[in-house]
């Protein structure tokens, strides 16, 4: 009953605040990639962000708490939570000040300040066109999430070279730039792609080694198609890039790589 009755109240909430009905009006790139507006309403005045379709354009998702009659988006690791009856938003543990959500028939939409505050995030507006420059857009995440999607991995842990170095002694001075998608505990499946740094590729090589090598481990008492999968990762090089790849494609993923770094 307790759900029934906010869900209710979320929708009566949704209607009230909710006074367009037209489509959303202007138009939104994410990296250059045109978002789809179809089916969007127009953004009310002060709240042009759509919070859900650009989260799950840029590889992020939201959910909704019923009991708690809150909306929760994930943006690149950020955590954004709405609350669904005042508008007021929390961004990564901290009370949102610059503004609140504002609801149009179901859509969420936040204030463009709210995505400027986000490492790696930037937003801007001129007329009724909004362009989104994120994180995913660098050259080696989308080489690796175009990897990723190709061969159907279970990497969906991302690090930069400083989170590598933190979680996997990977040491960031082997990059002059690098990302990695890691597994969660039922898989092995791991892509890092970095460009080496001068001097670095005899190390570089070494560590994304030993990180194979520690995957492997980590599986050796049980599951024995990820722990197949480790024993065949491979370390490649191109040029001056870098890769570990475990997978169940590997021969397809290394191609992608020396393409795409080429």
């Amino acid at each position: 009953m307790k759900r029934i009755l906010s869900a209710a109240a979320a929708m009566t909430l949704t209607l009230s605040l909710g006074a367009s009905a037209l489509a959303y009006s202007g138009a939104i790139t994410i990296n250059g990639t045109a978002l789809d507006t179809a089916g969007i309403p127009d953004a009310p005045a002060g709240a042009v962000i759509p919070l859900r379709a650009v989260a799950e354009a840029d590889y992020g998702f939201a959910d909704w708490y019923a009991d708690e009659n809150r909306s929760y988006f994930s943006l690149d690791g950020n955590s954004i939570y709405v609350d669904c009856a005042t508008g007021a938003i929390e961004l990564n543990g901290e009370a949102f000040a610059d503004g609140k959500a504002t609801f149009v028939q179901g859509t969420t939409f936040v204030p463009v300040s709210l995505l400027s505050k986000l490492e790696g995030f930037s937003a801007q507006v001129k007329g009724g066109d909004v362009t989104i420059t994120t994180p995913n857009g660098d050259s080696l995440v989308r080489l690796a999430r175009s990897i990723i999607s190709k061969v159907e991995m279970g990497a969906s842990i991302k690090k930069d070279a400083a989170g590598m170095a933190e979680t996997y002694n990977i040491p960031a001075d082997c990059f002059t730039e690098a990302v990695g998608f890691f597994p969660m505990m039922v898989s092995a499946d791991t892509v890092v792609i970095g460009k080496v740094a001068p001097g670095k590729l005899e190390e570089a090589k070494a560590a994304l080694e030993a990180q194979r090598a520690a995957t492997q481990q980590s599986f050796e008492q049980y599951l024995p198609g990820p722990l197949e999968n480790a024993k065949n990762g491979k370390v490649v090089t191109s040029g001056d890039y870098i890769m570990l790849i475990i997978s169940g494609d590997n021969d397809t993923a290394i191609q992608m790589f020396k393409d795409g770094v080429k």
